[in-house]
């Protein structure tokens, strides 16, 4: 169990985050929201890699430092995984479970199980500076998974990866997902509308949304509008058009003069959450 409590971080004078407080367990969990809102800088909290400015972390009911560190117990994808381009495959692998102090019996054996569910069993002999951008983000999710770890965080796992490696991302997600914490953060409600049991939505520094994801839809209930005329008021959030005219997808805390109301969707109260909280 990892618990934020109250955990603030501010560079000089501007507020990253403030106020930051929740609990996870077993399952996966999808950090969403904008570029900017202070996800990445809560994770590198989190782990150990930048000091909090206030606040606190426990992991297992025991307040986090270096006698509890969550970071060991983690396999970690950053949002900027790079790794030395003369190096091939493996070596890079064994050289970042050395780096991570893995204490794996078989580590031949463990490398070729992650680099097999990322789809890199065959590069193995392939130096890094041969891969495709796509290919080194696959590679960073395999150093992550390595030693089969208690904790997984991947930071925009899947930036760089086309539609079908998307999908194999969270297939191996659903694979290696039991027993486990699992956290995706990420900007695209997408890569966590399918596979995450808990959403926890931050925006500007603050957590807006946090619970189950089949319940995102209802933060926009009532809020949810289609026009033919663009409104001034609320966001538009999607455009269509039906006998040559256009209609408005709105989300709007009033109801727009002439609109037709609309079942939300997850996206729907996703864009609630960070437009209208």
């Amino acid at each position: 169990m990892i618990k934020a409590i109250e955990v603030q971080k501010k560079f000089g004078k501007k507020v990253i985050f403030e106020g930051i407080s929740l609990e996870m367990g077993t399952g996966v969990y999808g950090f969403l929201g904008p570029n900017g809102a202070g996800k990445t800088t809560f994770l590198r909290c989190m782990l150990g890699i930048l000091p909090t400015s206030s606040g606190s972390f426990e992991y297992n009911g025991v307040p986090t430092g270096r006698k509890n560190s969550i970071a060991a117990h983690v396999g970690y994808l950053p949002q900027k995984f790079g790794v030395y381009g003369d190096l091939r495959v493996c070596e890079a692998m064994e050289y970042l479970a050395s780096v991570h102090r893995l204490k794996i019996r078989d580590i031949d054996a463990e490398i070729d199980r992650c680099l097999a569910l990322v789809n890199l069993a065959d590069r193995t002999r392939s130096k890094v500076k041969a891969l495709s951008g796509g290919m080194v983000r696959r590679l960073g999710i395999a150093q992550a998974l390595l030693g089969d770890p208690d904790i997984l965080v991947f930071d925009e796992p899947t930036a760089g990866l086309d539609p079908e490696e998307r999908m194999r991302f969270k297939a191996i997600v659903e694979q290696v997902s039991p027993g486990k914490t699992v956290l995706l953060s990420t900007h695209i409600l997408a890569d966590v509308d399918a596979i995450c049991d808990q959403i926890i939505i931050i925006n500007k520094g603050h957590t807006v949304y946090t619970g189950p994801t089949a319940d995102i839809a209802s933060l926009a209930r009532g809020k949810v509008f289609e026009t033919q005329v663009m409104p001034q008021g609320g966001t538009v959030v999607g455009i269509r058009e039906e006998a040559g005219q256009k209609w408005y997808r709105v989300v709007s805390e009033t109801v727009p003069d002439g609109s037709i109301a609309q079942e939300p969707t997850t996206e729907d109260g996703y864009l609630c959450a960070i437009h209208l909280s």
